[in-house]
Protein backbone atom coordinates (compact mmCIF):
# COMPACT_ATOMS: atom_id res chain seq x y z
CA UNK A 1 0.00 0.00 0.00
CA UNK A 2 1.22 3.44 -0.94
CA UNK A 3 1.56 6.13 1.72
CA UNK A 4 -0.41 9.06 0.48
CA UNK A 5 0.79 12.70 1.05
CA UNK A 6 -0.77 15.52 2.60
CA UNK A 7 0.84 18.73 1.72
CA UNK A 8 3.50 16.85 0.06
CA UNK A 9 4.72 15.90 -3.10
CA UNK A 10 2.90 14.32 -5.66
CA UNK A 11 4.25 12.08 -8.43
CA UNK A 12 4.49 13.76 -11.93
CA UNK A 13 6.48 13.23 -14.91
CA UNK A 14 9.71 13.37 -13.60
CA UNK A 15 9.01 10.77 -11.72
CA UNK A 16 8.46 8.17 -14.40
CA UNK A 17 10.86 5.44 -15.35
CA UNK A 18 10.31 2.73 -17.57
CA UNK A 19 12.52 -0.43 -18.47
CA UNK A 20 12.55 -2.60 -21.09
CA UNK A 21 15.17 -5.40 -22.51
CA UNK A 22 17.36 -4.34 -19.19
CA UNK A 23 17.86 -0.73 -19.88
CA UNK A 24 16.02 2.10 -19.06
CA UNK A 25 14.59 3.93 -21.72
CA UNK A 26 15.62 7.43 -20.88
CA UNK A 27 13.82 9.55 -23.61
CA UNK A 28 10.47 8.90 -22.73
CA UNK A 29 8.55 12.39 -24.12
CA UNK A 30 4.42 10.47 -23.36
CA UNK A 31 3.75 7.08 -22.09
CA UNK A 32 -0.01 6.21 -21.69
CA UNK A 33 -1.66 3.10 -21.33
CA UNK A 34 -5.46 1.66 -20.63
CA UNK A 35 -7.10 -1.29 -19.36
CA UNK A 36 -10.79 -0.79 -20.76
CA UNK A 37 -13.65 -3.41 -19.58
CA UNK A 38 -17.09 -3.89 -21.95
CA UNK A 39 -19.87 -3.17 -19.55
CA UNK A 40 -23.66 -3.18 -21.10
CA UNK A 41 -27.05 -2.59 -19.27
CA UNK A 42 -29.06 -5.47 -19.15
CA UNK A 43 -32.81 -4.43 -20.16
CA UNK A 44 -36.54 -5.37 -19.72
CA UNK A 45 -39.10 -5.10 -21.08
CA UNK A 46 -41.53 -2.65 -19.33
CA UNK A 47 -38.57 0.02 -18.00
CA UNK A 48 -36.84 2.69 -19.87
CA UNK A 49 -33.55 1.96 -17.62
CA UNK A 50 -31.21 -0.85 -16.99
CA UNK A 51 -32.07 -3.27 -14.21
CA UNK A 52 -28.22 -4.23 -13.71
CA UNK A 53 -25.42 -4.79 -16.41
CA UNK A 54 -23.08 -7.61 -17.89
CA UNK A 55 -19.12 -6.82 -17.75
CA UNK A 56 -16.37 -8.92 -20.05
CA UNK A 57 -14.00 -8.81 -22.50
CA UNK A 58 -11.15 -6.65 -21.55
CA UNK A 59 -8.45 -5.26 -23.17
CA UNK A 60 -5.62 -3.20 -23.07
CA UNK A 61 -4.06 -0.80 -25.50
CA UNK A 62 -1.19 2.31 -25.59
CA UNK A 63 1.54 3.76 -26.40
CA UNK A 64 4.86 5.55 -26.06
CA UNK A 65 5.90 8.55 -27.77
CA UNK A 66 10.35 8.40 -27.41
CA UNK A 67 13.23 10.77 -29.18
CA UNK A 68 14.00 9.53 -32.51
CA UNK A 69 17.40 8.50 -30.87
CA UNK A 70 16.42 6.39 -28.51
CA UNK A 71 14.42 4.47 -31.49
CA UNK A 72 17.17 4.43 -33.69
CA UNK A 73 18.81 2.99 -30.93
CA UNK A 74 16.83 -0.19 -30.22
CA UNK A 75 16.12 -0.62 -33.80
CA UNK A 76 19.99 -0.47 -34.19
CA UNK A 77 19.99 -3.49 -31.75
CA UNK A 78 17.64 -5.87 -34.10
CA UNK A 79 18.99 -7.81 -36.69
CA UNK A 80 19.75 -5.94 -40.50
CA UNK A 81 15.29 -6.21 -41.91
CA UNK A 82 13.90 -6.40 -38.80
CA UNK A 83 11.51 -3.85 -37.31
CA UNK A 84 10.08 -2.93 -34.05
CA UNK A 85 7.06 -4.89 -34.46
CA UNK A 86 9.32 -7.76 -35.14
CA UNK A 87 10.36 -7.82 -31.37
CA UNK A 88 9.03 -10.69 -29.30
CA UNK A 89 6.17 -9.54 -26.44
CA UNK A 90 8.36 -8.27 -23.87
CA UNK A 91 7.37 -6.74 -20.38
CA UNK A 92 7.48 -3.26 -19.92
CA UNK A 93 8.03 -1.91 -16.27
CA UNK A 94 6.78 1.22 -15.32
CA UNK A 95 7.31 2.77 -11.89
CA UNK A 96 6.69 6.49 -10.55
CA UNK A 97 9.38 6.89 -7.67
CA UNK A 98 9.36 10.56 -6.13
CA UNK A 99 12.19 12.36 -3.94
CA UNK A 100 10.80 11.05 -0.94
CA UNK A 101 11.54 7.39 -2.10
CA UNK A 102 7.53 6.78 -2.32
CA UNK A 103 7.05 3.96 -5.24
CA UNK A 104 4.12 3.16 -7.00
CA UNK A 105 4.97 0.13 -9.63
CA UNK A 106 3.12 -1.27 -12.68
CA UNK A 107 3.92 -4.12 -15.11
CA UNK A 108 2.73 -3.70 -18.43
CA UNK A 109 2.55 -7.61 -19.94
CA UNK A 110 3.29 -9.03 -22.98
CA UNK A 111 3.96 -5.74 -25.22
CA UNK A 112 4.36 -5.44 -28.57
CA UNK A 113 4.75 -2.15 -30.53
CA UNK A 114 2.76 -2.12 -33.26
CA UNK A 115 4.45 0.09 -35.99
CA UNK A 116 7.91 1.71 -36.91
CA UNK A 117 7.81 4.80 -38.22
CA UNK A 118 8.82 8.82 -38.63
CA UNK A 119 6.62 11.81 -39.16
CA UNK A 120 8.65 15.29 -39.34
CA UNK A 121 7.51 18.90 -40.10
CA UNK A 122 8.98 21.72 -42.04
CA UNK A 123 9.56 24.67 -39.56
CA UNK A 124 9.12 22.50 -36.60
CA UNK A 125 12.57 23.29 -34.51
CA UNK A 126 11.56 20.50 -31.77
CA UNK A 127 13.62 17.17 -30.82
CA UNK A 128 11.85 14.75 -33.14
CA UNK A 129 9.57 11.65 -31.32
CA UNK A 130 8.44 8.62 -32.44
CA UNK A 131 4.98 7.90 -30.90
CA UNK A 132 4.41 3.69 -31.11
CA UNK A 133 1.49 2.44 -30.45
CA UNK A 134 1.17 -0.48 -27.89
CA UNK A 135 -0.71 -3.95 -28.16
CA UNK A 136 -0.78 -4.80 -24.62
CA UNK A 137 -1.76 -8.53 -23.10
CA UNK A 138 -2.08 -7.54 -19.39
CA UNK A 139 -1.71 -4.72 -17.31
CA UNK A 140 -0.62 -5.11 -13.40
CA UNK A 141 -1.58 -2.26 -11.40
CA UNK A 142 -0.33 -3.73 -8.46
CA UNK A 143 3.47 -4.61 -9.09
Amino acid sequence: MTNIPINGEYHNYVSLRANVFGRTLRTIQELNYIRTDDIDPVKVAGTAKPIGFTQGNETFEGSITLLLEEVTAIQYSLPKGKSLPDIPAFPLSVSYVNKLGIQISHLLIGVKFKSNGVKVSAGNNEAITVEIPLYIGDIDFTA
